[in-house]
């Protein structure tokens, strides 16, 4: 039986910098990013003072209600999953993290490309390379983690 393809390690070839972090930093910025995230959806519970027209596009599509939600409800699942590993919960909280930053960049991109000139890009790309990428790569990592020890015990 041929084990699976990786295309990671494909990609660590051509990597010449190796980074090694260790379990105190990893666990650190992953405390950091979904302890951003709760703060991001503690922050839309509160009606913006000039009005929605200071939200970006992808934020007017749904109530902030629901972007509340959908912050609060992941941060929290990541944070219990840090704490207790029965159910995937770590991962579910940081897929519908990545999953609502990568709307973020998207619709934000949308309205950065309808500008003349094209100016404000610098966001949208924060939300999808850092936070989009770090959120699924988490979800990803603790849904093996997850697997594993469920394998094992």
């Amino acid at each position: 039986m041929t084990a699976p393809v990786q295309p990671w390690r494909s990609w660590a070839r051509l990597v010449r910098l190796r980074v090694r972090l260790i379990w105190p930093e990893v666990v650190l910025i992953e405390v950091c990013v979904l302890v951003a995230a709760l703060c991001r959806g503690i922050d839309y519970l509160a009606p913006p003072v000039g009005g929605t027209a200071t939200l970006s596009v992808i934020e007017r599509t749904m109530p902030m209600d629901a972007w509340a939600a959908m912050f609060i409800v992941g941060g929290t699942l990541g944070l219990v999953g840090l704490v207790g590993d029965r159910w995937p919960l770590a991962s579910i909280g940081h897929a519908v993290l990545a999953a609502a930053y990568a709307g973020f960049a998207v619709g934000a991109f949308c309205e950065v490309l309808r500008r003349s000139p094209v100016e404000g890009w610098r966001t949208p790309t924060d939300w999808l390379l850092v936070f989009a990428v770090v959120h699924w790569g988490y979800a990803d990592a603790a849904l093996d983690v997850w697997r594993e020890r469920r394998r094992s015990g």
